[in-house]
Formats: C-alpha cells, structure tokens, sequence
C-alpha cells in the first residue's frame, strides 16, 4: 500500500537524530515551501546541515533529496500528473558568478538537447509551408507568447504576411476566422494552456494547417497538429519562471528564420535594406 512522505515521515519521527528531527518538523510545518528549496536552503532554514537532509532522506527510504522532493509533492498536489510537480532550487543570497555560471551551463546543456529533438526536416517542412501560405496566423500566451511575438517580428522584417496579438481571446477570435489557405503556428510549451488548445481546435474546424512548437511528450496540442517542431523537456510545467524554455523555443525561431531567408536571400535582404533604412536614418 502506498504511504505518503508525510506519513512516513512521523511515522519514523522517534527513530530520527535531533538534527534530522529539526527537517522533519520544519518540512511538516511547510511542505509546500520545501519543494522550492534546495538542500542546502532547507538544511538553512531547519537550522542544520546539507549533510543532515541526505542522512534523513536515507533514513526514511527517499533515496536522493530529488526523489524526496517529487515524493513529497505527490503529497501536496495529490492528484496531478508528475511533468506538473514543481522542481524548483530556490536559494537566498545566491551570488552573482554562481547565478552566471549555473545558467550558462543550464543554457549548454540546454542547446544539446534542442539538437537532439528538433528536427531540421520539421523545420524545412515549415518553412516552406509558411512561405507559400496566404498568412500566418501565430499563437502563445505567457512566456511563449514573447516568443509568438519575437516569431511576427521576424517574418514582418521579410515581407512575410504574418499576425499576432496579445490578448488571449483575441486570439480565440482570429482563430475563427482563419481560411484554409492560412497557416497557424501554435507557440504552447506544455501543450495543454487551455486557450491554445481552443485555438488549436478552431484552428482545424477552419481547415487551417497548424504547426506546433511544442515540448516533446504527449500532450493535447500535439493531437491537432499537422507539423510539429519539438522542444526539450527541460522544465517541469510548474516553475519559478519559464527560463530555459523560453531560450530553447527562441533558437527554434532562430533556426526556423534562418532557413526561411536561405529560401529567398535576395527578397530578404531587399526587405531587411529596406527595414533598416525606415528605421535608422541619419
């Protein structure tokens, strides 16, 4: 029978050392809070050392403090699918070389999978499709709603018929009124934001091909889609903040953009000549 960390936790209270005992407290004061914190801000905040948060996650059968982490939040978000625990290691006073470094190897590690998951054929394939399409309709809320935007930026700078816009129903709206000569680029990093799964439908009701950029996996946006460009997992879909999720769906444009002006460098560079001279004149 399956026994939750908390139970398992009090359960082995009178067994634990003073110094685990103070984490065990500390954690069924706060459960939710722990799962933002890393081993050594626990150790921190219960008042003992990192050294004491691996003894008590041996002593109660959790292993690493990682499996510790996701078998507490099985506790706290009974209920919801593991890619939706958190995984956060939120720390206080973290240093700025630390922070630098921790991130640019996160962003390395990063760009190494996106090589492994985007296909460059995918991305070929969509290129075409954007280029011999009436308009391409572009969609994302939140963090990939920054990168639908960086996407119409592109696309407008090379004469490329393309929209977007910020508010969310007015994306379920444009949505409707697609034609089937149009395309929609559906920007989703978990593909289950419930209104880019309702633009993806109205997207297909109207005989649109849709392209997604979406994290690899399962999930719903994937089932209306007609061309996916795929995304690393590299987040959990609960997190401080979408981070190198974002990085990764802003190369996949990158990549996707620098194929569609290999497509037509003279058009392109026309138009980028053009952009450039409007907007910097001296």
């Amino acid at each position: 029978m399956y026994q939750g960390a908390i139970d398992t936790i009090v359960a082995t209270m009178p067994e634990l050392a003073d110094a685990e005992r103070k984490i065990a407290v500390f954690i069924q004061a706060s459960p939710q809070k722990v799962l933002h914190l890393n081993i050594s801000e626990l150790a921190r905040q219960a008042g003992t050392s990192p050294a004491a948060v691996v003894r008590f996650c041996k002593h109660i059968g959790a292993g690493k403090y990682t499996d510790f982490k996701i078998w507490l939040a099985k506790d706290v978000y009974q209920g919801w699918g593991e890619k939706y625990l958190p995984d956060l290691e939120l720390e206080s006073q973290t240093p700025g070389t630390r922070a630098l470094h921790d991130m640019i190897e996160a962003v390395r590690r990063t760009m190494n999978a996106l090589a492994q998951t985007l296909d460059p054929k995918a991305v070929e394939e969509a290129a075409e499709r954007i280029r011999s399409a009436g308009m391409t309709a572009i969609f994302g809320i939140g963090a990939s709603g920054l990168v639908a935007s960086d996407l119409h930026q592109k696309l407008t700078r090379i004469g490329i018929p393309s929209s977007y816009l910020f508010d969310t129903h007015a994306q379920i709206t444009a949505a409707c009124s697609l034609r089937p000569t149009d395309i929609a680029f559906v920007i989703s990093y978990s593909g289950e934001t419930e209104e880019m799964v309702e633009v993806a439908a109205q997207t297909k009701a109207r005989g649109c091909f849709l392209i997604a950029m979406t994290m690899v996996g399962q999930n719903r946006l994937r089932d209306y889609s007609d061309l996916i460009l795929e995304i690393p997992p590299v987040e959990r879909i609960y997190r401080s903040a979408a981070e190198l999720s974002r990085i990764s769906q802003l190369t996949a444009v990158d990549v996707l953009f620098n194929v569609l002006i290999s497509h037509d460098l003279d058009g392109a560079i026309t138009a980028l000549e053009r952009s450039m001279q409007a907007t910097h004149r001296l």
